[in-house]
C-alpha cells in the first residue's frame, strides 16, 4: 500500500553525524549533576575528566544493541493500542503547559486542576488524539506535587496511553505507584511514557538522571527529550544542533541501559530556534522542524521509536498563525514517520493549552492521518473497468456507481468540524465559534471512562497519601 514519506538524510549523512556525535560523547563528556548517577556509567565503562563524564564509543554501541527496536503501548485497561517503532504516529496534547487560554480571551491564565479534567474529557472524545498528557500545571495545587497531583485525572477518566513526566524525584516513586494500582501489570503492558529532558549543552539535571535511572528500574519507557536552542544552547547551524541532540539523546540511551540492559527508550526531542532578537523559543520556525526531521533519520538509523514536539503553534492566539503552523508541523510529522507527536493544543512556545485548539488540531491530525495512510494499488482500486463502464453506460456519473458506495468510507475523509457547507447552508460561525460549540458539547454529553469503584480507591489513597505529605487536604475532580 503505497504511503507518502519524508527523509531528510541519506544513511551516510546519517552515519557522519552519528560518527561525531560518538566523537562528542568520547572527548567532550556529558555533566551529570548527580554524583551518584555519575557513578553508574563509570562503573559501566565510562571515564572521568574534571567534571564530566567521557563515554567511550564501545559503550554507546553495547547500549544501542540491548535497547528495545519495538515497544508496545497499551491502554489503562490492557488493550494494545500500536507498536512503536513501525511509524504509530500517536498525537497527544503536549505535556505541562503552565497557561490555558479560555474562549475570546487574549490573555491566558493559570490553569485549576478542573480546567486538566476538562481537558482529559475533551481528549477522550476527540477520535484522533490517540493518547492524553498531563497537559496542564494545576496551579491551585502545592508546587511541590504538581507532577504527581497531574495524574489523577487522567488515570481515573480516560483509557487512553499517557505521556507525561515528573519534576521531582522524590514524586515518581509515586506516580509509578499509581499506575501499579490502576492495572497490577503496568510494567509488562505500559500504558505510560515519561519524558526526561537533558539539560543542554551535554548536561544532565539530578531531576532528570535520576528519573531516567528508576524508569530504567521499573521497566518503564522513558522518552529522552533533548531540546537544543539554535544559537543558544546549541550550534545556530541545523545540522550542527542536530548533531549535539544525537549526543545527548544517546547519552541518555547508556544511562538507561547501564542501569537495566533492555530498558525501553524512545528517541524524542524538542529543538527550537531562538529568536535572535527577542530569545523566545521558536518551536515550529524551519529550523527546528528541520533539526526534528533530521533526528527522525537518525532514529530511523538506530531503528529506535521516535517522538517530536510538533502539530503546535507558536503564536499566542487561536489564529491564522496557529493554524498554519500546525498544520504544516503535523503534516511534516506525519510524513516523517513519527511514532509519537506531542503538541495539539498547545500555543505559545508549548506554554499554553487552548482546548478550543485542541479541537480544532484534532480535525489537523485527522486530515495528515488520512495522508499518510496512502492508497491502495489493487485492481479494483485502479478501477479501469469501472471507468469503462460508467463512461459507455452510465454517461459518466460515478455517483450512482457500486464502486463507490464500497469504497466513500474507506477512502475519503470528512473534517467534523471545519467549515465544508455550501453558504446556503452555512451557519455563519467561524471555525474557532465551532470549535467552542464542540467543547461546550462534549464538556456536556461527552461520555468518559471512569475506573471500578474498587481501584478508585485505591486509588484515592495513594492520592490522599500525596497531598497529606504535602500539607495539605486533597483536591478531587
Amino acid at each position: 500500500m503505497p504511503k507518502p514519506s519524508l527523509t531528510t538524510l541519506s544513511r551516510g549523512e546519517a552515519l557522519e553525524i552519528h560518527s561525531r556525535a560518538l566523537d562528542l560523547l568520547s572527548r567532550v563528556g556529558v555533566r551529570f549533576e548527580d554524583p551518584e548517577v555519575a557513578k553508574i556509567l563509570l562503573d559501566a565503562g565510562a571515564v572521568r575528566t574534571d567534571d564530566r563524564v567521557l563515554i567511550p564509543e564501545e559503550m554507546v554501541g553495547e547500549a544501542l544493541k540491548n535497547v528495545p527496536k519495538k515497544i508496545d503501548l497499551y491502554d489503562r485497561d490492557g488493550k494494545k493500542v500500536a507498536t512503536l517503532g513501525d511509524g504509530a504516529l500517536i498525537f497527544n496534547p503536549g505535556s505541562a503547559a503552565i497557561k490555558i487560554l479560555d474562549y475570546g480571551a487574549t490573555e491566558p491564565r493559570t490553569p485549576t486542576l478542573e480546567d486538566l479534567k476538562n481537558l482529559v474529557v475533551v481528549v477522550e472524545n476527540l477520535e484522533f488524539m490517540d493518547a492524553q498528557s498531563t497537559a496542564l500545571v494545576p496551579g491551585d495545587t502545592p508546587i511541590e506535587i504538581r507532577d504527581a497531583v497531574r495524574l489523577y485525572p487522567i488515570l481515573r477518566y480516560s483509557r487512553k496511553p499517557i505521556i507525561t513526566g515528573a519534576f521531582t524525584v522524590e514524586n515518581l516513586p509515586v506516580m509509578l505507584e499509581m499506575l501499579k494500582v490502576v492495572r497490577e501489570d503496568a510494567w509488562r503492558r505500559p500504558f505510560t511514557i515519561f519524558d526526561a529532558c537533558p539539560s543542554p549543552p551535554l548536561s544532565w539535571s539530578r531531576v532528570t538522571s535520576r528519573n531516567v535511572v528508576d524508569l530504567a528500574k521499573a521497566g518503564i519507557p522513558s522518552e529522552i527529550i533533548s531540546m537544543p536552542g539554535l544559537g543558544a544552547t546549541a550550534p545556530v547551524t541545523i545540522v550542527g544542533a542536530a548533531t549535539l541532540h544525537h549526543a545527548e539523546v544517546l547519552s541518555g540511551i547508556v544511562l538507561a541501559q547501564a542501569v537495566s540492559r533492555g530498558a525501553p527508550v524512545i528517541y524524542g526531542g524538542s529543538p527550537a530556534l531562538m529568536h535572535p532578537r527577542y530569545g523566545t523559543p521558536l518551536i515550529v520556525a524551519p529550523e527546528s522542524l528541520l533539526v526534528s526531521l533530521i533526528y527522525r533519520d537518525l532514529a530511523r538509523f538506530l531503528e529506535l521509536p521516535s517522538h517530536a514536539y510538533m502539530g503546535l503553534s507558536d503564536s499566542k492566539l487561536v489564529d491564522y498563525q496557529a493554524g498554519a503552523e500546525e498544520a504544516y508541523s503535523a503534516l511534516a510529522a506525519a510524513l516523517a514517520g513519527f511514532d509519537v507527536v506531542s503538541g495539539p493544543g498547545m500555543l505559545e512556545f508549548e506554554s499554553v493549552q487552548s482546548l478550543e485548539k485542541l479541537v480544532l488540531d484534532n480535525e489537523v491530525c485527522g486530515l495528515v492521518k488520512r495522508v499518510s495512510r496512502g492508497f491502495g494499488m489493487s485492481v479494483e482500486e485502479i478501477a479501469v473497468e469501472v471507468v469503462e463502464e460508467t463512461v459507455l453506460r452510465k454517461g459518466g456519473n460515478f455517483l450512482l456507481h457500486p464502486h463507490t458506495r464500497r469504497y466513500l468510507r474507506r477512502e475519503v475523509h470528512v473534517p467534523r468540524v471545519w467549515d465544508a457547507t455550501p453558504r446556503s447552508r452555512w451557519g455563519m460561525r467561524s471555525v474557532y465559534e465551532e470549535a467552542h460549540a464542540t467543547v461546550l458539547k462534549l464538556l456536556k454529553e461527552g461520555p468518559y471512562h471512569e475506573l471500578s469503584p474498587d481501584v478508585l480507591a485505591e486509588l484515592d489513597k495513594v492520592y490522599e497519601r500525596l497531598w497529606r505529605g504535602a500539607g495539605s487536604e486533597p483536591k478531587y475532580v
